[in-house]
């Protein structure tokens, strides 16, 4: 997947896959400083900081 979660959303991408999402932020690792979004991988947030 190349985008991030932050850009996913804004594109509608909650609608027709909510289930594949929340696979993403299942267990999360990292938290976006932009948004506040959480995710498991760095690489799907635009601005990732590691949670601790």
């Amino acid at each position: 997947m190349a985008k991030t979660l932050c850009k996913l959303v804004k594109d509608d991408y909650l609608k027709d896959n909510l289930k594949e999402y929340i696979k993403l932020v299942k267990e999360p690792k990292y938290i976006c400083k932009r948004c506040g979004r959480v995710a498991e991988k760095e690489e799907m947030l635009c601005k990732p900081k590691k949670m601790e």
